[in-house]
């Protein structure tokens, strides 16, 4: 018996502008790598970010298997992601579809390249150890009441993925109170969706994108770059495009 792939709907389509609006979708860049980066404080990782030009994904897949093709830049993707949050090399292994040896010279490799990020888990487990809880660079704490050798993954995790968070609630919040003809509509993790009349396009877009651009107080401050994809139709028919310049 072969299974069949069932093609799921688009739940976004469902999502409707007001007639004459413009439904937008803002998101954040790669936001939760560079908040890895930033808390590993990774000198290279932060160039390819800074670097329009570069594709993090093709960069880990040279680091990691010195050649680039398209499966094993899936491979560094998610393997990546997940060696970054903790994973062991049998959960790696398991994750990826390989042999624990190889997912082992995985991470290997990109510790190699990368030790900074190993520096980092070693400061969490030991905040973890000192305090129970960690902390993100908005002040905010997390407490964990299990057992410390069980929830370093979990805190590894919640760092960036509360600090993103609070960036878009920041951005959502400086909408809020600066632009009133934009209207919040939802938030999801690293983006925010929004809508306006059309009346406002397109200088109304250059204005949201300049209240979404949060400071990450780290001593290298962080601003994560957003992105735009907007429609007339509904939101699961966002198409990006570039912010037009302010006039």
């Amino acid at each position: 018996m072969v299974a069949k792939t069932v093609a799921l709907p688009n739940i976004r389509k469902l999502f409707l502008p007001d007639p004459d609006h413009y439904i937008i979708d803002c998101d954040l860049a790669q936001a939760d790598a560079q908040v890895v980066a930033w808390e590993a404080h990774d000198e290279e990782l932060k160039s390819i970010f800074r670097d329009p030009n570069a594709d993090l994904h093709d960069e880990n897949c040279k680091t990691i298997f010195g050649r680039l093709t398209p499966q094993e830049r899936q491979l560094a993707k998610t393997g990546v992601h997940a060696t970054n949050y903790g994973a062991s090399a049998r959960t790696l292994a398991s994750s990826l579809g390989i042999l624990v040896r190889d997912a082992e010279r995985f991470q290997n490799a990109w510790f190699r390249a990368h030790p900074g990020i190993r520096d980092w888990h070693r400061r969490v487990e030991a905040d973890l150890a000192a305090t129970r809880s960690v902390r993100n660079r908005f002040g905010y704490w997390r407490y964990y009441f299990d057992r410390i050798e069980g929830v370093l993954p979990q805190a590894l995790a919640w760092i960036p993925q509360s600090t993103v968070a609070l960036v878009i609630d920041h951005g959502l919040v400086n909408i809020d109170e600066n632009i009133p003809e934009a209207q919040n509509l939802l938030q999801v993790h690293d983006s925010i969706v929004l809508q306006f009349h059309k009346k406002h396009y397109p200088s109304i877009l250059p204005r949201i994108r300049d209240q979404l651009l949060i400071t990450v107080p780290y001593e290298d401050p962080l601003i994560i770059q957003v992105g735009c994809a907007i429609s007339d139709k509904s939101w699961g028919d966002v198409k990006e495009i570039d912010w037009p310049v302010a006039a």
